[in-house]
């Protein structure tokens, strides 16, 4: 399975969101980090077929998806960021209206349904009206939902929006093992989201994909370059004017906190091992010229 984006941009009236993707995903499960307003659910939604790029074109296996689309439509699954629910349905009535869309046949559908339900933990809640479910389960009612055709291709953003840290876990089990043999581009702005799972990263701001690395690559290229140190309270809000800070733990009377910097950002600094966390915060701030 390849699945290529060649010079894709998009305008909105005078705004150009993307401009020129191009990269090649094939099978294993690909992360597409940014900031809130980068690009990635415009471009999610080119790669789910819901719109269409102002020019340049995706690749199925080789074929322009404009030419084979409802092949295409029939080997993805997709979930928006926001999914609506009739107000009347229960969670079984959504994933039969949705195998219905999809075209899957009734005895397969039903099949489907129960092994997914389990899946995402919400068996038990089936019958119950989706308007009472909380934010977290129509969340998994979403996920289900995508993998209902068994898809090649599972194009997901910002799957984890409104589950708890115990939910995530269990849908980043469910997506890694659901990836053997299939391919899974994962947008978010949740760094650990991708970090464990994630074959290769993309980071994405201002409509482009810089470089798409594996987690341990963009880790290593920051390697000397995180720092714990010790700041008074009181001196806290001037020190992070001109550092960027991943995290901050009081001690005492003291602030430990966490810092991004080429330089030693103070003569006690230590040196400390780095995350993918640290490697997202110092390309979108540090590298712009400062702390954000």
């Amino acid at each position: 399975m390849k699945l290529c984006m060649e010079g894709i941009f998009k305008n909105f009236k005078n705004k150009e969101v993307l401009k020129g993707i191009d990269t090649t995903l094939e099978n294993g499960v690909y992360g597409l980090l940014g900031p809130n307003g980068a690009g990635k659910t415009t471009l999610i939604r080119i790669l789910a077929g819901v719109m269409e790029p102002s020019q340049g074109k995706v690749l199925i296996d080789g074929r322009d998806k404009s030419t084979c689309d409802d092949e295409y439509r029939s080997r993805i699954g997709y979930l928006p960021q926001d999914v609506s629910y009739y107000t009347d349905f229960t969670g079984r009535d959504y994933l039969r209206f949705a195998a219905a869309l999809k075209g899957l046949e009734k005895g397969y559908a039903e099949k489907q349904i129960e092994k997914l339900a389990d899946s995402v933990g919400l068996s038990d809640d089936l019958h119950r009206n989706c308007a009472v479910y909380s934010g977290g389960m129509k969340r998994r009612l979403g996920i289900a939902q995508a993998l209902l055709n068994e898809p090649e291709i599972l194009i997901l953003d910002e799957p984890t929006t409104g589950l708890d840290p115990h939910e995530r876990i269990k849908f980043r089990n469910i997506i890694s093992a659901f990836s053997k043999d299939r391919l899974v581009l994962l947008s978010t702005h949740i760094v650990p989201d991708v970090e464990s799972i994630a074959k290769e990263i993309m980071m994405m701001e201002y409509g482009t994909i810089g470089r798409k690395c594996t987690a341990e690559e963009y880790i290593s290229q920051i390697d000397g370059f995180v720092w714990t140190a010790m700041v008074p309270m009181e001196q806290l809000v001037e020190f992070q004017k001109n550092v960027v800070i991943s995290n901050v733990v009081p001690r005492g009377d003291m602030m430990e906190v966490r810092v991004i910097d080429e330089k030693k950002p103070s003569s006690d600094a230590k040196n400390t091992t780095p995350n993918l966390e640290d490697a997202y915060l110092y390309v979108f701030n540090y590298l712009k010229g400062g702390a954000a």
